[in-house]
Parts: C-alpha cells; structure tokens; sequence
C-alpha cells in the first residue's frame, strides 16, 4: 500500500507512547487526559482517515481493515522509536488488529473501551450481534435519507438515548460532517472476525480499560479479550461510560500512570 498522510503531533520527552483517538475524534480527545499525567512522556497522536487533517484512505468500494491496519503501521514507524500504544474505541480495535496481524510490536498497550464486537467467541456468537447489525443498517439508512441526526444513532448506542442531542453544537456539526466515514468504519469493523482466541498469541502487556457504565457489547467484549490475552489487566473507570477518556480524564491518566509505571522498575 501506498504510504499514508497524516499529520503526527508530538509533545513533551520521556517514553514514546502513541495515543489514537476514536471514531467522531482527534488528537484533542487525549487533552484531558494527556494534562493529567504526572509523569514524563513523548505524546504522539493523529487522527484517523477520514477524520481531522487525514484523508480517507479506503477505496469507495473497499472497506477492508487492511487497509487501516497498514496505516497504523505507518504511524507507529514514524514514531521512529519503540513506543507504547494506547487507544480509545475505534483506535483501540486498529491497535488490537495491527497487534494481531504483527502489522505493529509495540512495548505495550492499553486499550480503552475497545470495541473489536464482530470478533467470534469460541462459544458462539454474541446474542446482541443483531442488534448492533440492525443498528447498523438503520444508520446507513438514516445517512441515505441525508437525516442530520444520523450520528445520533450511534452516539447513542455507545452512551443512552439522547445523549448526542446533549452535547455542544459544534461537536454534534463535527459528527454529521464525519458520520459517512463512521460508516465506513463499521464496514472495516465487519471485516475483522478473527476468533477471539487468536489473541493468545500477544506477549507483550496489555491494560484493558472500560466504564463501569459502558454498553454490553464493550463488556463482554472486554471479558473475551481477557480470557485469552496472557496477561491482561482489567481497569474499570466507575461512573464511566463509552467516552471516559473525556469524561473522566484523572482517572484514565492514573490507569495509564499505573500501566507506564510497571516499565519503570
């Protein structure tokens, strides 16, 4: 694949850690978080394609998480040095796919609320897997009909109902400028179905955080994460939901204080 534009921010000496926002986000969505560390990093972070000042790079007809994945390898081979990954949501789900697909090896990763929810568990698939696929269909149809509040369907799905009707004006106008691209992603989510299993192969640390508020798909994907990455820790963020990385930002930056720690000794 072609090499990718992205525009890499960086701040601040200490251990690189890469930090990759979610869907509907950029690097600002780590502000709060980033602010409430006490301890030293190099920050790196950019937006995903489709988002902030990175073009799509999916073709129209080709959603694959390949693609992706080769972009995350991109950005972390632009970091130059080892680094430590951390992501939220949709960044989550790449880091775990680059990871898996050995795409990327980095020092270590913490995930909040990661969202890999077409991955398969040995036990059968997720009772709420049509749910989250009639949701799906219902967004695509919304953004068909041009309905402005598409984006409200899955912000929605991720928080409680009327959640995104709540929030600040500009960011809702940023949601409905970036929902065919939300799309998009879902469609390179339903491409990534490996068994969960396949994620026994990790050695490297991994820190997975969620909300103690956060959605039933986030929780039972967390818990197969769990099962089969050697390992890993759990954090939950209580009162959190989805979007704790906003949220609760002193919480998350002592969850990732604690992870960086473990590297210091």
């Amino acid at each position: 694949m072609k090499p990718s534009e992205f525009r890499l921010s960086e701040s601040g000496e200490g251990p690189a850690v890469l930090m990759l926002p979610g869907s509907y986000a950029t690097p600002a969505a780590w502000k709060g978080l980033h602010g409430s560390l006490s301890i030293p990093i190099r920050a790196l972070s950019t937006s995903l394609p489709g988002y902030g000042a990175t073009p799509e790079i999916r073709p129209d007809n080709d959603a694959n998480i390949a693609h992706l994945v080769e972009f995350v390898g991109q950005v972390v081979d632009a970091a130059g040095e080892p680094v430590h990954v951390v992501g939220h949501s949709w960044g989550a789900h790449l880091l775990l796919s680059a990871a898996l697909a050995q795409r990327i090896s980095p020092l270590s990763i913490v995930c909040f609320e990661a969202n890999p929810v077409f991955a398969q568990p040995v036990e059968g698939p997720f009772p709420w897997r049509p749910d989250v696929e009639a949701m799906v269909t219902r967004f695509e149809a919304a953004l068909a009909c041009e309905d402005p509040e598409a984006a409200s369907i899955i912000i929605d799905f991720y928080s409680r109902p009327g959640t995104f009707l709540g929030m600040p004006e500009n960011f809702r106008a940023f949601c409905r400028d970036t929902a065919p691209t939300n799309l998009r992603d879902w469609h390179s989510a339903a491409s990534f179905t490996p068994s969960f299993k396949a994620f026994a192969s990790f050695d490297i640390p991994v820190t997975l955080v969620r909300g103690s508020e956060t959605p039933e798909p986030v929780r039972d994907v967390t818990e197969q994460l769990l099962k089969y990455i050697p390992g890993a820790c759990e954090k939950v963020v209580d009162g959190a939901g989805h979007f704790l990385v906003s949220t609760h930002p002193v919480a998350c930056a002592e969850i990732l204080e604690t992870h960086m720690g473990a590297f210091n000794h």
